[in-house]
């Protein structure tokens, strides 16, 4: 059922399973398909939601719902709902619109929107992200921008030698060729500059807990001030993690002000080449 998978689809029904589990629900609803999301594919939940506070705001709606009774052990191979099977078609659906052999973490969000009666696309609804704009900024950032040749050579990645040649391997991990090109040619318009992560302070809106990052609205009783409120970034190519505490490799990136580049994505894509 799921061969067209990608690795980062698999881990986010993975996940999905793990939060039915946890909440003693017999099936895997949609919300626990969108807190697998949410989880794996930080970076896509990022780009959609821009704010951790958003995503926060998601996962705390969910988590105030009531357990469906005791929790059920991991071991147990939960079934999909009727919800979550539409989802998973509707997904096949988005990926072959986008032409896609592939289906990814970015299409079982659009499918999630699809199946508008469910809690997950009411949420995501109330955070600002509708289906055709969804569709707009995924097909954006996924459309082949850059020569083949330009970032393969960039890998040493041929096909050869029993290489996937739509893989790119950072930090360990396999990320879909096509989305990182696409980010590539958009984060190519920046300037970037290697600084030491540092921990920034930030302003939460008092009502929704969303965060703000412009601190210069302090005196705004709106908000209330939180020295150090955002502990960790991400790159924003391959979501490695950025943070004071995990040592020199992850305390140091390159950034624009605002998106940070881990040193392994900088060095690979953004210095100049032959």
């Amino acid at each position: 059922m799921f061969e067209r998978y990608t690795e980062k689809a698999r881990r986010v029904i993975f996940f999905a399973r793990y939060e039915a589990s946890q909440v003693g629900s017999p099936y895997i609803e949609t919300e626990h398909l969108l807190l697998g999301l949410l989880r794996e594919d930080k970076a896509l939940a990022r780009r959609l939601l821009h704010s951790g506070g958003s995503v926060e705001s998601i996962r705390k709606k969910i988590h105030e719902y009531p357990t469906v009774g005791e929790k059920i052990p991991t071991s147990v191979d939960l079934p999909l709902s009727n919800e979550c099977k539409r989802v998973l078609a509707y997904a096949a659906e988005e990926a072959e619109r986008l032409g896609h052999k592939y289906i990814g973490s970015e299409h079982l969000l659009l499918g999630l929107l699809r199946e508008k009666a469910s809690l997950a696309a009411q949420l995501l609804n109330e955070e600002g992200v509708v289906l055709e704009r969804a569709r707009e900024n995924i097909g954006e950032w996924q459309r082949p921008r850059l020569g083949l040749g330009w970032l393969q050579s960039k890998f040493g990645i041929s096909g050869k030698g029993g290489k996937d040649p739509n893989v790119v391997e950072i930090h360990g991990q396999s990320l879909d060729f096509g989305y990182v090109q696409a980010q590539v040619r958009v984060l190519s318009k920046f300037a970037w500059r290697k600084r030491e992560w540092k921990p920034v302070d930030v302003l939460v809106e008092s009502v929704t807990d969303r965060i703000f990052f412009d601190v210069s609205l302090r005196d705004d009783p709106r908000f209330k001030h939180v020295a150090g409120g955002w502990p960790q970034d991400w790159c924003s190519i391959c979501n490695w993690e950025l943070n004071a505490d995990g040592g020199a490799e992850h305390s140091s990136g390159y950034t624009n002000g605002r998106q940070w580049l881990c040193v392994e994505c900088y060095e690979k894509f953004f210095t100049s080449s032959d």
